[in-house]
Formats: structure tokens, C-alpha cells, sequence
């Protein structure tokens, strides 16, 4: 039976309609659990969210018994709202009527789902939050992985022994996928797609075909199941590794190909049953919310899934603080606001007033910082003004990182930040480093690191962070001024070559930045230089 729900689907529907404006609740009757690796705000009733929050831990320590060395966690906060029905969900909802999403942000990962259906909703944050976790620690594996194992999860059901993966899916789910037509990709097109098809046909059946072979690969054979988890270790050991699941297995596609179609002849597809390690917690506490709390959470929800609603988390904002006046956290949602309208001056009043009060809270450091760098320009201070606008920002993201070690956005902003200052510092490379261990499909944070690396003269280091940051599938538009900013150091490793003697490896390096550099000045000063060395 077909059992994918694509992303091309939920693309498409999301933009058929818009959600209701989100009048304000009275925010009465939420109650927050934290789990090691979730916060879930709910309205669902008390044995309803704790059972989704233990299948949450269930679902992470699963992946991490499968994956050992894949560290399947996440730097963000990934923040849960249960809704107890569609009534009370819809004006939280994207727009297109599904009942549920996930909606990750450098701040956190949000999602919302109609809690009463979890069989309907749940698969939505799960087949998400599986793409978040496999960038944010595993990005150099293949789409073809991503995505299969994404699909294999949504369907995670598990009690406190046992869980069931790749369960199969019918009614709704199967209907919406009829919409498509197309039919399933061949086992040598999938594992040669190294970008995601823009046509919805086309996507559909690369998802399928993804499905499809991690199917055969993970549910009904040891062996295959343990060929898939040192194909990760393989992978994990070496990023810049090339080596292909059929080598794993010890085949040729074309033999793939015709044993992943006989398996798919089996009528019905197994599913696979794993052990839920025992460290898993299985008693949590729900603690209630006060209307306040309540209010600015909700707010929360809105401003980051959808800023064109501003308004509507505004009114949230402002409602939080007619109960609480001093509310510490909705007045930095009043920056947040004020921020995302572009006016900086107003966000960073805001946040230096919540500051005051709560200084303590990691996120709102964040925010504090990132406003500082903006009404700097994110460039060099040029006065001391904004030398001090530079200081306050770097002792921001200090003291978030402070606060909040796992948090992978501060230390990449802390790095950023020590970058900007006048005289390379010596915090910087280690800093991004940290940042770039925690996000390493994050394309910008190996920038950073790589303009970090050249400031402090770090050539082998530079090559080998580009050649790294090319097999985790960063862009060639980002790789592109990485590789000009390696042209740099080419020369300046070239003079020190020329002024040691070695006059043929400078002429080589210096040949190389002069043909490949965009930078016209750049460009003519390595002619110059060479010029002057060859005979």
C-alpha cells in the first residue's frame, strides 16, 4: 500500500486557504511538560500529553540506539503546542487547513498539532523533526536517506518496551497521494538525485522511491539493517566519504534494484519492531500555566510560524501584559514585534526593559544581541559607538551560551560577532568551530569559520572546511565566496612560499587565484607577484 503523505502534498494544500485572525483566549487551562529534549504546551488533557511527550523521547532514544554515532539530537529547543480540538487550533494554523506542521527557526523549532488526532497529526511533526535532526547532525548523508528514513519514522507508534516503524498507511493519507499520480523513482535515479526535484510529480515519486528502498534497507533483515547503520558510522567518520549504499551491501544497483522491487511484491510490507532503550523516562510532571505564561507562549507561536501576523501576536503580547504588567517575556515579544517591522531602535528598547528583568533567559540575550548587530550594520565598528554596540552584542551571546551550552545559534552569533572585531580574536575559529560541530548543514556558520580560519592565517584548515562543507550539501551559491575567500590565503601562502625559495609552488598557487579570482584587485596583484619571482 502507498503510505507517503509528500511534501509536494502538504506544500500544496498549505496554500489553499489562510487560518482564522487569532482572537485572543482567555489563556486559562495549558499546562507545560519538558521532556529531556521537548517543551510541550498543551490544552489536551493530562494522560493525552504525556503519552505524546514519552513518544517523543521514545522516538529520539530509538534513533540514537539505531544511530549510535549519528548523536541524533538537536541544538535548538524543539517547542510542541497541543491543541485539544480543530476549534481551538485554527487560528494558530498555516495557512492550507492541515491539522498540524512543523515550522523550524534559528530561535527554536515550533510546531502545532490538533492533539486529539495524534494518529493524523503526530506523523506531520515527526517526519519534520527527523529532517531537522539528520541536517543538524548527519547532513552529509544523502537525500535519498533523509528523506526515506523520515517517511519510515512518521509512522512511529511505541509503549515503553517496544516500538513500530514503518507501519502502514491507508485512507487519507493514500487518497491525497492518488491527487499525484507519477509513478515510484528507480533505485539508480534516486540514489543519483543529489538536489530536490522543484516539480511536484517529480518530487512525489523521488519520495516514493526514497521510501521504497529504506524500507528494504531498515524492516526486514538484520543483515540490511545493520549495513545501513555502518553505511552512517562510514559516513560520520568521514564526511567527505563517497562511498554509496551498494557498496555498503556489497552489490551492484542494477541487483539493488531488482531485490528492492521483489521485496516490494510482498503483500502486506512488514513493519520492523525495535527495543525502546530502558533509560527512557516514563514519569513526567505537567505543571500548569498561568494566563500570562499562556498568552505569550501562543504569541510566541505566531510571530515566528508566521510573520504576517504580526499583529495577532501583538495582541497576545498585550494581553499578557494587561494581567502581568512587568511580564518580562511578553515585552520582549513587543521587540520581537517591533524587530520583525524593521524598526531596531524600539526592539532594542524593549529588550534592554526585559533584560532588567530577567536576565537569566538565554533566548532573550539572543535577541538582545542580534539587534545590537543589526543597528551596527553587521559590519566593522567604525566608532566607538559602535564599538560599544559591538561589545554589548559579544557579552550578549556570552552570556547566552553561558546560560545554554547545547543552544547551537549563540555560539555561531558569538563566533560571528568576534569576527567583527578590529584585530582577529583568538576566541573566534575555536567558538565557530563549536558552532559548526553543532550545525553543520548550516552553510553561513561554515563561512564564518572559514573567514575566521583566514584571519588567523589557517590555510590547510580553510580547504579542508570547504571540502567538508561541499559533501554535507551546502550550495555552490554559498560555497562561491568560500572558495574566493581560499584564493586569499592561496596568496598570501604564496608569498611565504616565494620568500622561502620555493619559487615553482608559489608560481602555481599565484597562476591558479590569478585565473580563478573574481576580485579584479586581487586578480592583478598575484600577476604582479608573479611576475616578479619568474625568471
Amino acid at each position: 500500500m502507498n503510505r507517503i503523505l509528500t511534501l509536494a502534498v502538504v506544500l500544496a494544500a498549505w496554500m489553499v486557504a489562510d487560518p482564522s485572525p487569532a482572537q485572543v483566549p482567555s489563556g486559562t487551562g495549558w499546562r507545560q511538560l519538558e521532556t529531556a529534549n521537548f517543551i510541550l504546551f498543551s490544552n489536551l488533557n493530562e494522560s493525552a500529553t504525556k503519552e505524546i511527550g514519552l513518544d517523543l523521547e521514545r522516538l529520539q532514544a530509538v534513533l540514537e540506539e539505531i544511530f549510535p554515532r549519528a548523536e541524533f539530537d538537536s541544538p535548538l529547543d524543539t517547542l510542541l503546542y497541543l491543541f485539544a480540538d480543530r476549534q481551538s487550533f485554527e487560528p494558530y494554523a498555516l495557512p492550507g487547513g492541515q491539522s498540524g506542521y512543523f515550522a523550524p527557526h534559528k530561535h527554536a523549532n515550533f510546531a502545532a498539532v490538533v492533539g486529539s488526532t495524534p494518529d493524523d497529526t503526530l506523523p506531520i511533526v515527526y517526519r519534520q523533526y527527523l529532517h531537522d535532526v539528520i541536517n543538524n547532525n548527519v547532513p552529509q548523508v544523502p537525500l535519498w536517506f533523509k528523506h526515506g528514513l523520515a517517511e519510515i519514522f512518521s509512522t512511529f507508534q511505541a509503549d515503553e518496551s517496544l516500538a513500530l516503524v514503518a507501519l502502514p498507511v491507508g485512507g487519507a493519507e493514500a487518497e491525497k497521494l492518488g491527487l499525484l499520480g507519477g509513478e515510484r523513482m528507480s533505485v539508480s535515479k534516486v540514489l543519483a538525485t543529489q538536489t530536490l526535484p522543484t516539480d511536484a510529480g517529480q518530487m512525489n515519486d523521488f519520495v516514493q522511491g526514497s521510501w521504497a528502498l529504506m524500507h528494504y534497507l531498515l524492516v526486514d533483515d538484520d543483515k540490511r539493517f545493520a549495513a545501513t547503520g555502518r553505511f552512517v558510522d562510514e559516513l560520520e567518520e568521514n564526511p567527505t566519504s563517497e562511498i554509496s549504499i551498494a557498496e555498503i551491501l556489497g552489490v551492484e544497483v542494477e541487483t539493488l534494484q531488482a531485490a528492492v522491487e521483489a521485496y516490494l511484491s510482498e503483500t502486506p510490507l512488514p513493519h520492523r519492531e525495535i527495543p525502546v532503550p530502558a533509560d527512557v523516562p516514563t514519569d513526567v510532571d505537567l505543571a500548569p500555566l498561568t494566563p500570562d505564561v499562556t498568552l505569550f507562549h501562543l504569541g510566541d507561536l505566531l510571530i515566528h510560524t508566521n510573520p504576517d501576523r504580526r499583529e495577532d501576536a501583538q495582541a497576545h503580547f498585550e494581553a499578557a501584559l494587561e494581567l502581568t504588567p512587568d511580564f518580562a517575556p511578553a515585552i520582549a515579544g513587543l521587540g520581537l514585534v517591533s524587530e520583525m517591522a524593521g524598526d531596531l531602535p524600539t526592539a532594542e528598547k524593549y529588550y534592554l526593559e526585559a533584560l532588567a528583568k530577567l536576565p537569566e533567559a538565554f533566548r532573550l540575550q539572543v535577541l538582545f544581541g542580534e539587534v545590537e548587530l543589526g543597528l551596527l550594520g553587521k559590519r566593522r565598528p567604525q566608532t566607538p559607538e559602535e564599538q560599544t554596540r559591538l561589545d554589548q552584542a559579544i557579552a550578549a551571546f556570552e552570556k547566552s551560551v553561558e546560560l545554554r551550552p547545547g543552544y547551537g545559534e549563540g555560539w555561531a552569533l558569538l563566533g560571528y560577532a568576534y569576527n567583527l572585531e578590529a584585530k582577529p580574536s583568538p576566541e573566534a575559529v575555536p567558538t565557530l568551530e563549536r558552532a559548526y560541530e553543532m550545525l553543520p548543514g548550516r552553510g553561513d556558520v561554515a563561512y564564518n569559520l572559514l573567514l575566521g580560519c583566514a584571519r588567523a592565517g589557517r590555510r590547510q584548515e580553510a580547504i579542508d572546511l570547504v571540502a567538508t562543507a561541499e559533501a554535507r550539501g551546502v550550495s555552490e551559491e554559498r560555497l562561491a565566496p568560500a572558495r574566493q575567500t581560499l584564493l586569499q590565503l592561496d596568496f598570501q601562502y604564496a608569498v611565504a612560499l616565494a620568500r622561502e625559495g620555493k619559487l615553482d609552488e608559489a608560481a602555481a598557487l599565484l597562476e591558479n587565484v590569478q585565473a580563478d579570482s573574481t576580485d579584479p584587485g586581487l586578480s592583478q596583484r598575484a600577476a604582479d607577484f608573479l611576475q616578479q619571482i619568474q625568471p
